[in-house]
């Protein structure tokens, strides 16, 4: 069985193969190609996942933005490593990195947080995130107090809502063949240089 698909030959750029996979997913997916599952771990050592949005990438990383008060907030605060699994099911494609959180700068997450829509970021001031919630229409009470509060008002960021970056040192990529013969290209991040390897399916 030959493959010729050239785009899992062994190479030293895991950024590059990630771009043009997104790329590929952002024409083919039809809702959120930029969705990606999150694994973040508690003080117990249990796991929990949960799918939030990437916003950015690039050489240093992967940005999403969330409440820090959120479960995966408060897992993230007191174990920083993370896991990121991107499913693109119309392209059987998927990646998954390895990495450490770190916090984006505040003007970064200000400046994103400008080009939310207004609802969103009215949104992010009436969600008490991962807290208990009595009833719907308590959440709808404080999305209709903020909205008045903030009526012909700059809506300011949070503080309690801000981005984080998942700097990697690992990046797994998968692609789907026959026979469950699937294609895996593993880079691990050794001493600041990518290093890379192909697994057994």
């Amino acid at each position: 069985m030959k493959n010729n698909n050239k785009i899992l030959n062994l190479g030293r750029d895991p950024f590059n193969l990630f771009k043009q996979w997104f790329l590929l997913a952002e024409k083919k997916e039809i809702n959120d190609p930029n969705a990606v599952n999150l694994s973040t771990v508690n003080k117990k050592n249990r796991p929990s996942s949960r799918m939030v949005l990437m916003k950015s990438f690039n050489r240093k990383g992967f940005t999403f933005y969330t409440n820090t008060n959120s479960k995966k907030g408060k897992d993230m605060f007191l174990n920083p490593f993370v896991c990121l699994n991107f499913h693109w099911k119309t392209i059987n494609k998927q990646v998954r990195i390895e990495g450490r959180i770190k916090k984006v700068k505040k003007i970064e997450s200000d400046k994103y947080f400008e080009t939310r829509p207004m609802e969103s970021k009215i949104g992010a001031w009436a969600s008490n995130q991962s807290s208990s919630l009595l009833s719907r229409e308590l959440l709808e009470k404080r999305f209709k107090f903020f909205k008045k509060k903030y009526k012909d008002k700059k809506i300011n960021r949070p503080p309690f809502w801000l981005g984080y970056v998942v700097e990697p040192y690992l990046i797994e990529f998968w692609q789907e063949m026959p026979f469950r013969l699937h294609d895996r290209l593993e880079f691990r991040k050794i001493k600041g240089e990518w290093k890379s390897r192909k697994l057994y399916p």
